[in-house]
């Protein structure tokens, strides 16, 4: 039970040179980007001061400069730790001016968050992942997640969970997580590298794939009977910004491009995936579900 899939292997790791890659790039983007609109943020504050103090007294440019600074350091850090994306919508717009003022906050958050991604990438074991994934693909539905540890017993539970987290096709579901399962275009592309890897017979990699895979025609499970926050794999206390990414990161494995060389059930079965994911963001995001309601309303009239 110690042979691991050397395709799923090869697939995590440039799945994760690619990925630190990205994340660095973005994150560096991101946190530059952040602090310039913060300094932008900071001139424009000084102006309107300066303005005012010109208008009933003299300027202290000294006190004007420290003064901005504070104030829009402070602002800073209230939209940081404001979370009312996650509840509100607001048909009158004024969640745009919101967006407005929070936009720098929200470029340095992302820019922690990917450079947090990139960290945690490069902590990923191949091995004990690769496992775990080919052990996923063998299965026809959720497991417990006391199964999957005791067959992946070199990592401790906890970061074992952690990494699997990473991999956009991988969903826990119940409210403690305590099972798992793929998601089904993802179990498809894993159970076509390891049944290439049977036909291809030993190679030149020392490791061998699971035998538990068979070529047999996959069972399509049901997606819309799973919550939004399974699908998704958040929690119920997600924000805005972190149902967004969440919902980027499914999509990616209903990509169509994935499964060109598939077949039309493959194909299928992707589009099925992709109209519950967007079901789900719809769900949670309460900008779109205020627009809808607010569209509903008007063609009701």
């Amino acid at each position: 039970m110690n042979e691991v899939s050397a395709g799923i292997a090869r697939w995590l790791k440039q799945k994760r040179r690619t990925e630190r890659t990205s994340a660095a790039v973005i994150s560096a983007l991101a946190v530059g980007s952040g602090i310039a609109v913060f300094l932008l943020a900071t001139l424009l504050v000084y102006a309107i001061l300066f303005l005012l103090c010109v208008a009933f007294a003299h300027p202290v440019p000294w006190l004007l400069r420290l003064a901005a600074l504070g104030l829009t350091a402070g602002l800073f850090v209230l939209s940081m730790r404001s979370r009312r994306d996650r509840l509100d919508f607001d048909p009158m717009g004024f969640w745009i001016v919101q967006d407005l003022c929070s936009f720098g906050p929200r470029l340095v958050l992302e820019g922690l968050r990917q450079a947090r991604l990139c960290g945690e990438l490069g902590d990923l074991d191949v091995t004990a992942c690769a496992r775990a994934l080919a052990y996923l693909a063998g299965q026809n539905a959720a497991i417990s997640w006391d199964e999957l540890t005791r067959h992946c017993p070199q990592l401790a539970p906890e970061r074992l969970k952690g990494q699997l987290s990473l991999l956009d096709g991988v969903l826990f579901l119940g409210s403690d997580a305590s099972r798992v399962v793929l998601m089904e275009p993802f179990r498809l592309r894993l159970r076509s590298m390891l049944q290439q890897e049977q036909r291809a017979g030993k190679g030149p990699e020392p490791v061998r794939p699971r035998p538990e895979p068979s070529p047999r025609a996959v069972p399509v499970n049901e997606p819309e009977k799973l919550s939004a926050y399974e699908l998704l794999g958040l929690s119920p206390l997600a924000s805005l910004m972190e149902i967004k990414a969440a919902y980027r990161k499914r999509m990616k494995e209903c990509h169509p491009d994935l499964f060109a060389g598939m077949d039309q059930e493959a194909k299928a079965l992707a589009e099925r995936w992709t109209k519950a994911l967007n079901a789900a963001y719809a769900t949670l995001n309460p900008r779109q579900r205020g627009a809808s309601s607010t569209r509903r309303r008007r063609e009701g009239a």
